[in-house]
């Protein structure tokens, strides 16, 4: 795949033995990839994970447009508002706290 200016970023994420590693070309959706083991291990498999990148974007550059409805914008129905002590008044005396 070329692109204009044959740009392309290689992240790379180590965290305790585990690696995540994301690759973007662009006007193309990122990809991520994940592998076990340190910095040299994954960057021997970097150049595969970039392959797979290239062949995925001469597919399809963009994941598809979601097409399901938003959820609703409305608000939802107030509940109704029932005293908390079960009902009973407050003893006479007492201040109302709330």
């Amino acid at each position: 795949m070329k692109n204009q200016n044959g740009d392309l970023r290689v992240v790379i994420d180590l965290k305790d033995g585990k690696a995540s590693v994301g690759i973007q070309a662009p006007e193309c959706d990122p990809l991520f990839f994940a592998h076990q083991g340190d910095l040299a291990a994954v960057l021997g498999v970097v150049p595969d994970f970039v392959d797979v990148a290239k062949k995925r974007w001469e597919k399809t550059k963009l994941n598809p447009d979601c097409k399901s409805p938003l959820p609703s914008q409305a608000k939802p129905a107030a509940s109704p508002k029932a005293p908390r002590s079960g009902g009973k008044p407050a003893p006479s005396g007492q201040p109302p706290m709330f």
